[in-house]
Parts: C-alpha cells; sequence; structure tokens
C-alpha cells in the first residue's frame, strides 16, 4: 500500500528547496543515529551484537519519515495546496523510496555479515537485486498496465484481476527474500511500479485497504506491542538513554529539515513546520525496527526504546505544527488577500450537487454577472474519508470535489462568472463555512436549505449554527422550483433582516429586469397612523438610490396575520426575499419540533436573510449533529 500510493510525479518540478530539504533530512539524522550507537554500544547492545549492523540500523530508523501520517495530516489540515505542503509531501516522498531502498541495503549487509560465503555471497545478492528490479519495470509493469486496460474495458475491478494482483504481490516479495533484501521491498516495488492516478489504483487500494486496515494492521501493531517490554526500561540510566534517542531523533530530523528550509529562503516558521512534518515517523519506523529484531540486530531493550521514540515524535507532531503553524495564520492571510480585492462576494457551500446551479443564478443576480466586478467562491466541505491513503495523481478528494461542484461550475461557466473553489477535510462543517467567510471577506454567505435529522425546523441544525455564528450577512435558499426571478415579494416589517431582504432585491432588481414588491403588513387597529409612511420613507432610501434606482412597488395590508398574507400573495412571485423575524414565524433552534408555517407551506422559492450586526449575533446553542439530508 505504501509503494502503491507513491506517485513520482511528487519528485518532479519541486525545485531545489525539495531535493536539498530531502536530502538534509535524510544524511543529518542518518550520521546522528549511526554516531549515537558509538555511545549506546557498550551500554545497551548485547555482547555479540555488530557494531556496523547497529549503526546502520540506528541510522536509518533515525531518518525515516511517514509518508501517510504526513500526508493526512496535511489532508486534515487542508495544506496540500500551499507551499510547505508541496515541499513536505515531495521531501516526504524522497525519504520514502530512499527509507525503503536502505532497509533493503541495510538487510542485505547484515546477512552478508552473518553468511559464511563472504564476497561471493554478496556479489550473487547484488547480482540477483539488479535481475530482479529489471524484471520487474521489463516485465511485471507492462503486465499490470495490461491488468488496467482490462479494468478498463470491464468498468470493474473482478475477482480474477485480484488474484493475478495478490499473487504477483507474493510471487514479488517471495522473491526479494530469497534474494536477500527481505520480502518487505519486494511487496513495496510492487506497488511502486503500478500506473499511478487512475481509478485502477484508486479501486485497487480500496480493495487492499478494507483488508489491510481493518484487519492487518490492527496485528501488526498488537504483534510489535506484545514484543515491546517496557519494563525493560527501569533504570534511571536507560531512562537519560530513552530520552538521549529522543532528542536525538528530534534534533537530525527536524532540526536538519529546519535548517535546510531556512537555507533553502524560507521564513523560520515555515522552516519549522517542515521540521514538525518530516519529524512524524509512525509505521515505517515500527517496520524497520521490527526487522531489526527480527535479524537480532538490536536487544529487546534498544527496542521499546525506540519504540517510544517513534510514538513520541509521531504524537508530537500535530500539536506542534499547531503551535508553529497556527490555522490563524493561514486564515489571517486569506482574509488580507481578500480585503485587498474589495468586490462584493459571496460564498456558496454546497453540500448537495443539485443545489449549486439555483445558487450560482441568484448570486450572478445579486453581482451583477461578469461586467458586475463581483467574485464568487464555491466551498465543498466533505467528511474524513474511511480509506486514508494519499491518493496521488487521483486524490478521492479530488473526485468527491469534481462530483460536488460539478454542477455549479459549470452554471457559472454558463455565465462566463468567475469563480474561486475551494474543497477540504471538514470535522465541524458549520465552523469551518463561518471561518472560510471571515477569511475570505465575503459580503454574503448564500447557502441551501437542509433539513435537519433531528427536529423539524426549516432553520435548525447545520443552518443554525451558520447563522448564529457567521460573522457577515447569510442568505438560506429554499428551493421550491426555482427558475426565474422576474417578480420578487419583499415582506417587510421593519426590522435588520427586513432592510437587508429589501438591499438584496434591489440589488436583483438593479441588475436584471425583476419588479420587486415590498409588502408591508400592519394590524387593522393601528395606534401610530404614520408606521407606514415611515416604511415607505426607508424603502425609498433603498430603491431610489439616485445612481442606481430600481423599479419597486409598495403596498401596504392590513391584517391580523402578517404569516397568512404573505402565503397568500407569494403564488404570484417568483422569489419571496424574507428575513428572519419571529413576527414571521422564522425563528433559528439547533433543534424545533414546530416546523417554521411560512417556510413549510409557501409555494414560492424562499430566500431567508440574516442581516449580521457586530457584536450581536445570539450564542450558538451547545452540541451539534453531524448527519443532515438535503431537501
Amino acid at each position: 500500500l505504501v509503494g502503491l500510493e507513491l506517485d513520482p510525479t511528487l519528485l518532479r518540478n519541486r525545485g531545489r528547496a525539495a531535493v536539498v530539504i530531502s536530502t538534509v533530512s535524510m544524511v543529518a539524522p542518518f550520521i546522528l543515529g549511526a554516531a549515537l550507537t558509538l555511545y549506546l554500544f557498550r551500554r545497551v547492545f548485547d555482547a555479540n551484537a555488530h557494531f556496523g549492523s547497529a549503526a546502520l540500523f540506528m541510522g536509518a530508523a533515525m531518518s525515516v519519515t511517514a509518508f501517510p501520517v504526513l500526508a493526512r495530516i496535511l489532508t486534515e489540515r487542508n495544506l496540500t495546496r500551499t507551499k510547505i505542503g508541496a515541499i513536505a509531501i515531495a521531501c516526504a516522498a524522497v525519504n520514502d523510496v530512499s527509507a525503503w531502498c536502505m532497509l533493503a541495503f541495510v538487510v542485505a549487509i547484515v546477512r552478508f555479515q552473518g553468511s559464511a560465503r563472504g564476497i561471493p555471497s554478496a556479489a550473487w545478492t547484488v547480482g540477483l537485486s539488479v535481475v530482479y528490479v529489471a524484471a520487474m519495470f521489463a516485465v511485471v509493469k507492462p503486465l499490470l498496465r495490461r491488468l488496467e486496460v482490462i479494468y478498463d474495458r470491464n468498468g470493474k475491478l473482478s475477482q480474477h484481476i485480484m488474484s493475478v494482483v495478490f499473487m504477483l504481490i507474493l510471487a514479488s516479495a517471495y522473491a526479494t527474500e530469497e534474494i536477500g533484501i527481505h520480502a518487505l521491498f519486494g511487496a513495496f516495488l510492487m506497488g511502486a511500479i503500478m500506473p499511478k492516478g487512475t481509478q485502477f489504483i484508486r479501486h485497487l487500494s480500496e480493495k487492499l485497504e478494507d483488508f489491510v486496515i481493518v484487519l492487518l494492521l490492527p496485528i501488526f501493531f498488537a504483534y510489535t506491542g506484545l514484543h515491546t517490554r517496557i519494563g525493560l526500561i527501569s533504570s534511571p540510566a536507560l531512562i537519560v538513554d530513552t530520552l538521549l534517542i529522543i532528542f536525538v531523533a528530534c534534533l537530525g530530523k527536524f532540526g536538519g529539515s529546519a535548517v535546510a528550509a531556512r537555507a533553502c529562503g524560507l521564513g523560520w516558521r515555515e522552516a519549522s513546520a517542515i521540521g514538525v512534518l518530516m519529524n512524524t515517523r509512525g509505521l515505517m519506523e515500527l517496520v524497520i525496527l521490527g526487522v531489526a529484531r527480527e535479524l537480532g540486530v538490536i536487544n529487546d531493550a534498544v527496542f521499546a526504546m525506540m519504540i517510544l521514540m517513534a510514538i513520541i515524535t509521531t504524537f508530537l507532531t500535530t500539536p506542534l505544527l499547531n503551535w508553529v503553524y497556527p490555522r490563524r495564520l493561514l486564515a489571517a492571510r486569506r482574509e488580507e488577500k481578500a480585503k485587498a480585492a474589495g468586490a462584493f462576494s459571496v460564498l456558496i457551500p454546497v453540500a448537495l450537487p443539485k443545489s449549486g446551479g439555483p445558487l450560482v443564478q441568484l448570486a450572478d443576480m445579486l453581482m451583477g454577472g461578469p461586467e458586475g466586478a463581483g467574485k464568487l467562491f464555491a466551498l465543498h466541505l466533505r467528511n474524513p474519508a474511511d480509506h486514508p491513503t494519499y491518493r496521488t495523481g487521483l486524490d478521492e478528494a479530488e473526485i468527491r470535489y469534481d462530483e460536488s461542484l460539478a454542477p455549479l461550475l459549470a452554471q457559472a461557466r454558463a455565465r462566463s462568472l468567475p469563480v474561486e473553489s475551494m474543497s477540504f477535510v471538514s470535522r465541524d462543517v458549520a465552523s469551518d463555512i463561518s471561518q472560510v467567510a471571515k477569511s475570505q471577506n465575503v459580503n454574503l454567505v448564500l447557502m441551501g436549505f437542509h433539513k435537519p435529522l433531528i427536529g423539524r425546523a426549516t432553520l435548525g441544525g447545520t443552518v443554525h449554527r451558520v447563522l448564529t455564528e457567521c460573522e457577515t450577512d447569510v442568505a438560506i435558499f429554499v428551493d421550491r422550483g426555482f427558475r426565474q426571478a422576474r417578480k420578487i415579494l419583499v415582506p417587510y416589517l421593519g426590522s435588520d433582516h427586513d432592510r437587508l431582504a429589501m438591499e438584496l432585491a434591489a440589488s436583483m432588481a438593479r441588475n436584471t429586469d425583476a419588479q420587486v414588491t415590498v409588502l408591508h403588513v400592519v394590524p387593522p387597529i393601528r395606534g401610530d397612523a404614520g408606521r407606514p409612511l415611515e416604511a415607505k420613507e426607508k424603502v425609498d432610501r433603498v430603491f431610489n438610490d439616485p445612481a442606481q434606482p430600481a423599479p419597486f412597488s409598495f403596498r401596504v395590508v392590513e391584517d391580523p396575520s402578517p404569516v397568512g398574507v404573505v402565503l397568500h400573495q407569494a403564488p404570484q412571485f417568483d422569489l419571496v426575499v424574507i428575513g428572519v423575524a419571529e413576527e414571521w414565524g422564522l425563528s433559528s433552534h439547533l433543534i424545533g419540533w414546530r416546523p417554521e408555517r411560512i417556510a413549510r407551506d409557501c409555494p414560492t422559492s424562499m430566500l431567508i436573510v440574516r442581516k449580521y450586526a457586530a457584536g450581536k449575533l445570539p450564542r450558538s446553542h451547545q452540541g451539534t449533529f453531524a448527519g443532515e439530508v438535503g431537501e
């Protein structure tokens, strides 16, 4: 699987920085690890141990980086498309290839030292290794491409293809074991030569992961844990030696990577972030240590010390990265960039692909088309994948991204609207929508209505949390077969939310030929006869802008039920733009068992808007519900 997820294109066009950092991040810890063996050899190694073998394994164990772990961290932190992410991924890929080749070399050296045949045995191993690698590229790789053609023709990964792949994996591993460079290298090379960036490889890796990650990986960790005797590190001297191993491992990997990155022109913060990422060791470290213990190069005490080092350095990666390169830093930079743009901007979070088209149509009306100097952001937030490997070339995230945003992007292209697309992993959708809106300095968040699995409120679940947390204006679209908006109804009672509804409707009217009707509902017995006149003045200020007047009409209706009036008038219009207000029967609740009547019964598509007032957002309710369905 590690070989399967390794794509050579990661190593191309990464520039001098990736080459220098990856080289230093391997050489520095290897030298320090080998040097540390000079001090530890007589203290913790067995009397019959071979110093050369021990030094090689210690250097190799110190210099590895766990490519899958690093890629997963970058994906969850949404750093894969940043400069730091690109450099770290490239360096980790180089480290991965180097580590497997180094492991094969070290195993061959150790077995050569334990062989009675001496130089002839070493020459035989080298010769067979060259023949094996040549055969893999000349014979097996074309065969794998043939399997890909069969897969494309059948449109599925059949059991016959899987059986051939498994036989090739086992044969390759057996060949390298017999040659004397360990079965692991054969399995790795088999994955490495498979064609990358294809649906065939994506489906193959998913098939393998379901079995490997659910069954074999836990067994491997349990097996490693059973052979890790932490109790052997009982004396103060051994505890000091363990801390020294951890210190040297961090000094070589973190220090070497950070200094190399700084020498290549990166700032200290970015260089430190790369150093932290490269210092994660994870599964690859356990593999090397398991091989070393199996060959008798290290004893149980050294094995336990190195296992602790692997666990601690991997565990420290995420908290140190959060400290060195916090999320707010990226958000602040995006916010500065967005503020510099200055145009009216709309953020559209997309959960259901089919909702993208109507939302773009509304955004187009608000921004004034391609000539309106507006900016549109399309956001797709996805849940963490069950399959954790990094999909190079054909990333699973990219596939979901394309599927979810395709209708929106197609509608935007048809309208010649420039769109900036964003897609990343999210564990808290509402908070991430609010953070993106703030960092991009958008004027409006325009999103579809999502019905919570628990409760019946229209403005519940994630919608409720966006309404209560987002520091910008928000509009929730309830689609009732929306096609066009030639006639727009704006119910008005006088709140700030109603004023925002008028402003958005006025923008639509200015940018299109839509006719807006402002409906002011008053009770039959009025205590203040001047209220309609006051409302008319406010409406005039919104629509009768001398620079950009908008066509509108103002109607006053006397009725004790504002909701009833709106429901009666709505069928005559294409779109109802209405503010959030208790008077309209629209209130935001995380869980609500009483459906809002106006949202439930209105036959016309609705745009429910909330005006943001700094310092006046209601406190968000505690707790969220991750599962939601679109409606």
